[in-house]
């Protein structure tokens, strides 16, 4: 009988080839876990996160002020913009809400709506808020979706620039308050920035976007009126990250992160958000929350605007306003922060009563 004291050892014929080849299996899982990882460090964007020169941009023509045009993202877009997403139809929406848990998307959920040539469709805002940009095409016109939570800006423009279609891409600088763009060729170098919030170019020649009607809306009230709508579907890579990139907290305190001028010296607070309406004359901005303050029991409150009526559809959970017609259309609007949108548009009237 073998003593206890004796070292039993394993040899490779003797069963050590299974320990080894555990260890290759387990060293495999690893790589394979931070593969995705690595290869993003090895090719990071153009941009160092500090010299606006880094990002490769043309800067020629600036017409936003240098002390307000910071880098704030490591590189180009450090956020995973969406090209050509996957898109849910009827059918697959019901199945991806038909679990008891972890549905895709529920009724307060805040979507942006885009109808265009008879086609619905709604981008999440919890999706958006990893994404930033959605390029995509809907009623057969090549659209982006646009959302900066600093801002609190929501955009929907045409991605067609002098007859060509394009893709926008993330600068990793801020213009303003806003994230700026750019066009995503492929090729490195020269490109122009484009400002959502102004809805031009803010470098190089000057050329403008085409904004889309669309409306920042309830997921219950969007599809209440829209039955045959699609979605923006989740990117499964992402899909964890949705609901853990919430901003809220942001839009409860006083920090602004980026440099904007000039500031509003009227007494709402700057992070105040705002539905605005074009006029002849320039902008006027109405509050969210004194719109939902002033709202009947069916949550709709009346303004008057150069002479017209516009009803707002109010919510103050979740917080939106939709602007219609004495017909009930839908008015072109944009959603922002009050600073930001101030910032960018001094002349704009704001309503508070």
């Amino acid at each position: 009988m073998q003593d206890a004291d004796t070292n039993i050892r394993l040899t490779f014929k003797d069963g050590g080839w299974v320990l080894l080849l555990l260890l290759v299996v387990i060293l495999a899982i690893i790589a394979w876990a931070v593969a995705p990882a690595v290869l993003r460090l090895g090719n990071q964007g153009v941009g160092d996160g500090s010299s606006i020169a880094s990002y490769a941009f043309d800067m020629s023509n600036a017409q936003l002020a240098s002390e307000t045009t910071i880098p704030v993202m490591q590189h180009r877009d450090m956020s995973p913009v969406l090209h050509n997403p996957e898109i849910y139809d009827v059918a697959a929406l019901a199945e991806s809400n038909s679990g008891p848990r972890n549905k895709f998307i529920v009724s307060k959920d805040l979507v942006v709506g885009v109808t265009i040539n008879g086609e619905s469709r709604a981008y999440p805002l919890h999706v958006l808020n990893v994404h930033e940009i959605v390029n995509d095409t809907l009623g057969d016109t090549p659209i982006t979706v646009y959302w900066n939570w600093p801002s609190g800006h929501i955009a929907v423009f045409e991605r067609t620039i002098e007859g060509s279609e394009v893709q926008f891409g993330i600068s990793g600088i801020s213009g303003n308050g806003s994230m700026l763009l750019y066009v995503d060729s492929g090729e490195v170098g020269g490109e122009q920035l484009w400002s959502a919030m102004q809805s031009e170019s803010v470098t190089g020649a000057p050329l403008s976007l085409t904004a889309i009607s669309h409306e920042v809306t309830s997921w219950a009230r969007w599809i209440e009126r829209h039955p045959e709508t699609t979605a923006l579907a989740p990117d499964e890579q992402y899909k964890k990250r949705y609901r853990k990139g919430d901003p809220r907290t942001y839009f409860l305190n006083d920090t602004i992160y980026f440099p904007v001028s000039p500031m509003p010296a009227d007494d709402v607070h700057p992070k105040t958000a705002v539905v605005v309406l074009p006029t002849t004359n320039g902008f006027t901005a109405f509050p969210i929350g004194s719109l939902f303050s002033t709202a009947n029991e069916d949550g709709f409150a009346t303004r008057s605007l150069q002479g017209d009526t516009v009803t707002f559809e109010v919510s103050n959970s979740p917080h939106y306003a939709v602007a219609r017609d004495e017909d009930g259309n839908v008015l072109p609007s944009t959603r922002a922060l009050w600073f930001t949108w101030f910032a960018n548009h001094p002349e704009t009237v704001l309503i508070t009563e």
